[in-house]
C-alpha cells in the first residue's frame, strides 16, 4: 500500500462539508464554530518499534513525544493549541509506574504549553505499546495557515536545524507552537508544514497542494551538528541527513520576499530562521549546489510502508 494515495482516496470519499473549511490532507482539519471561530482537529499515533524503542527511552520520553507530534501539527497551521485526548493500549503486563511515569511526561508538556489533557481510553494487549493523540486548538481569530497557498517567487524559510533526529532530537524536540503562532500574527504567510517526514517529502507536501515548485539553496540548508555526527557513520553526507530525515518537527513555510525580510530582520525569535530556496512554476524540486550547479532531486523521506 501507498500511504498517501491511500489518503487521497479517503479524501475522494468524503463529500464537502461547508462547515470545514479545511478536511483531510493538511496538518489539521477545522470545523466552523460561531463567527470567524474555529476548532482545530489533529491526531497521531505513535506505536513502539516505529516511533520509539522502549529499551533506549524511559516512559516520560515517549509520553512526552506523544503529545509534542500533536501540538506540532496545531503549530503548522499558526494556531493555538487547547485541549487533548488521549488513548493508550499498554503491555498486558505493564506496570502502574510505568504508566503514571508515560502520563506525567505527558503532563509536563501540556503544562508547558498551557494544555488540558480532558480524556481518552486505556486498552491492553500481549506486544505492543501504541499510543493515539487526539489534539483540539483554536484560531483565535486568524486564518489558520494550510499547505496549498504557496505562490510562484515565495522565499521558502525554515526554523532551526536539520537532520540526525534519530541521535537525539525525535524524542526532545520543542513544538514550534510559539513561533508558528507568531509567525501568523505578525506576517503575511501562504504555506506552512511541519517537517515530520523530512525536508524534501514536506516541501513536496506544500508543493503538490499548490500546483507549484520549489528551488532549494545547498549552502542555506541549517544542518544540525547531529546530521554531521550521523553523517559518519552512515557514509551519507550530513546533508543528505537534513534533506531526507524525518521527525525534526521544525516549521517550514512560505511567504513573499518581502515579508521574508521582515521575518529575518524582526528580532521576534530566539530560534534560527534561515531562508533556504524559493517557489518556481515548474513541477519538481530543485538544489542549487555552492558551485552553482543545479540539480533535481527526488522528494524521498519516510513512508510508512516502506
Amino acid at each position: 500500500m501507498e500511504e498517501f494515495s491511500f489518503i487521497k482516496w479517503i479524501k475522494n470519499q468524503q463529500k464537502r462539508d461547508k462547515n470545514v473549511p479545511i478536511d483531510i490532507g493538511d496538518d489539521c482539519a477545522s470545523i466552523k464554530m460561531n463567527g470567524k471561530k474555529l476548532c482545530l482537529i489533529t491526531t497521531d499515533m505513535l506505536v513502539e518499534g516505529t516511533h520509539f524503542e522502549l529499551k533506549k527511552t524511559t516512559p516520560g520520553q515517549v509520553g512526552r513525544k506523544s503529545l509534542a507530534c500533536s501540538i506540532s501539527d496545531i503549530a503548522a497551521m499558526g494556531c493555538s493549541a487547547k485541549y487533548a485526548v488521549v488513548s493508550i493500549c499498554f503491555h498486558r503486563e505493564t506496570k502502574t509506574r510505568f504508566a503514571k511515569d508515560l502520563f506525567l511526561g505527558m503532563k509536563k508538556i501540556a503544562d508547558e504549553f498551557n494544555i488540558k489533557i480532558i480524556g481518552g481510553d486505556i486498552v491492553s494487549n500481549k506486544k505492543l505499546l501504541v499510543i493515539n493523540v487526539a489534539m483540539l486548538g483554536e484560531n483565535n481569530g486568524l486564518r489558520p495557515v494550510t499547505r496549498s497557498a504557496s505562490r510562484v517567487g515565495d522565499a521558502l524559510m525554515v526554523t532551526g536545524t536539520l537532520g540526525g533526529s534519530i541521535v537525539r532530537k525525535h524524542l526532545t524536540f520543542k513544538p514550534r507552537l510559539r513561533e508558528g503562532l507568531m509567525l501568523n500574527k505578525k506576517f503575511k504567510l501562504h504555506a506552512m508544514i511541519d517537517i515530520s517526514d523530512g525536508l524534501v517529502a514536506d516541501l513536496q507536501h506544500i508543493l503538490a497542494a499548490s500546483g507549484t515548485g520549489a528551488e532549494l539553496y545547498e549552502d542555506k540548508i541549517p544542518v544540525s551538528p547531529d546530521a554531521k555526527q550521523l553523517a559518519r557513520k552512515t557514509g551519507l553526507s550530513a546533508l543528505d541527513h537534513a534533506l531526507h530525515d524525518g521527525e525534526d518537527y521544525e516549521l517550514l513555510f512560505t511567504l513573499s520576499q518581502k515579508e521574508s525580510e521582515k521575518v529575518l530582520d524582526s528580532g521576534f525569535f530566539s530560534t534560527r530562521i534561515s531562508k533556504i530556496g524559493y517557489v518556481k512554476k515548474s513541477m519538481g524540486i530543485e538544489l542549487q549546489k555552492s558551485n552553482g550547479e543545479i540539480r533535481r532531486i527526488k522528494p524521498i523521506g519516510y513512508e510508512h510502508f516502506k
